[in-house]
């Protein structure tokens, strides 16, 4: 298990990091509206990676890859602000246009790969902490659920590129796929609830330890 500052997990800190990760989930929903072509994120996912930056620099000695987090959620508030306005363009003509080619598409995917990176290490943090506070059924959502993550994300990726090639495939892949999206951005916000309501209870506890006049009678 990587170092993990148990003080800190039952801390009003931990808390609100991960009340505040609660909705930057929300804001990882890629949810776009368009007019001629020109599509806007009102979601953008650089509002989810300034919260979640922020919020791990309330708890960055709590785990030994929270400063990765921290680090890499930086990055992609940088990254993610080029997906913010969405131009489309046909398939057969992305090779007129070298900036999408050379540019737009290599940063996507190191967009993609960055973004799965943190997401499964939030995860893990989690993992540690419901191990580390005997939560078995925490740990096991948390190591569910980022897995499901991950799958769904390089499935929806893969997806994407079906639908350049072949244009009849939209429908279908956003009947199934957008209600997929939402179920599983509840399941991880779900999930950062659950992380914040855990470290409640052992603040609660532990003011109730320290001031026992404060407990509930």
């Amino acid at each position: 298990m990587p170092l993990l500052d148990h003080e800190l997990v039952h801390s009003e800190n931990c808390t609100r990091a991960f009340e505040r990760m609660f909705w930057a989930f929300l804001f990882l929903f890629d949810f776009r509206i368009g007019l001629n072509g020109v599509k806007v994120d009102i979601l953008p996912d650089f509002v989810a990676w300034i919260l979640i930056a922020s919020a791990i620099g309330w708890i960055l000695d709590v785990h030994s890859d929270t400063k990765t987090v921290r680090t890499i959620s930086l990055w992609l508030v940088f990254l993610s602000i080029f997906d913010f306005v969405e131009v489309e363009i046909p398939f057969e003509q992305i090779g007129r246009h070298p900036f999408v080619v050379i540019v737009m598409i290599p940063l996507g995917i190191i967009t993609l790969i960055l973004t799965l990176v943190a997401v499964w290490l939030i995860c893990g943090i989690i993992i540690d902490m419901a191990q580390a506070t005997g939560n078995s059924l925490i740990r096991q959502q948390a190591e569910l659920r980022r897995k499901v993550y991950l799958g769904f994300a390089i499935a929806v990726y893969m997806v994407v590129w079906m639908c350049f090639y072949n244009r009849e495939l939209i429908i279908p892949a956003v009947l199934i796929g957008l209600p997929l999206a939402i179920v599983i951005l509840c399941l991880m916000m779900g999930l950062m609830k659950s992380a914040a309501e855990m470290c409640r209870r052992g603040f609660d506890q532990s003011q109730y330890r320290t001031d026992p006049d404060s407990a509930p009678y």
